[in-house]
């Protein structure tokens, strides 16, 4: 399967309403994993892990959601050791966001993967994902590959699956009154 960019970012949203996270961090999760996903990195998978975390456990201090919009809200020249974070690359899209706002440059660690943020974009010392770790973001010149866009690809089913079984679980169940009030075709099926 291939899907849109809309798509990630709706599916990741309701994902995360579907393991009880607010309003808020549902639109944070479904824009980092669709920015990722634009930008040629696995945004699906991580928030697939992130989301299964969740919702076995109380994760919040170790969620990239939370922390990355804290770090948006920090003077320019801060640097930050996180520890134990779980789905770190989440965090490039709250590090690239930071850099349109502050008009600075940054760099992001975890594990072997180094990345960095400037206002032109996106750039690939190492690349890496891991699925928890300790990372470092400090304000420093971006440079590496840069991040192209790559949005048309094919998504690995199982963490599309487990998205949507976690959005599955905002819909409301079907119902003989919902219907007959005019949800679906009701009575008359006259496709």
């Amino acid at each position: 399967m291939t899907p849109s960019i809309s798509e990630i970012f709706s599916t990741g949203r309701k994902a995360a309403r579907g393991v009880g996270l607010g309003w808020g961090h549902a639109d944070e999760a479904g824009r980092a994993a669709s920015w990722l996903w634009y930008h040629g990195v696995d945004g699906i998978g991580a928030l697939a892990h992130l989301l299964a975390e969740h919702d076995t456990r109380d994760v919040a201090d170790h969620c990239p959601l939370g922390l990355g919009t804290r770090i948006c809200d920090l003077p320019p020249e801060t640097s930050v050791d996180i520890r134990d974070v779980i789905s770190p690359i989440l965090l490039l899209s709250f590090a690239a966001e930071l850099a349109k706002i502050t008009q600075k440059d940054y760099v992001l660690r975890f594990g072997e993967a180094t990345y960095s943020a400037s206002t032109t974009g996106m750039f690939c010392l190492n690349a890496g994902a891991m699925e928890r770790g300790d990372v470092v973001l400090s304000a420093a010149k971006a440079s590496g590959t840069p991040l192209l866009p790559a949005p048309r690809r094919c998504v690995d089913e199982t963490a599309w699956a487990t998205l949507n079984a976690f959005a599955h679980r905002t819909y409301a169940p079907a119902t003989e009154a919902s219907r007959l009030s005019g949800a679906g075709a009701g009575l008359s099926d006259n496709d």
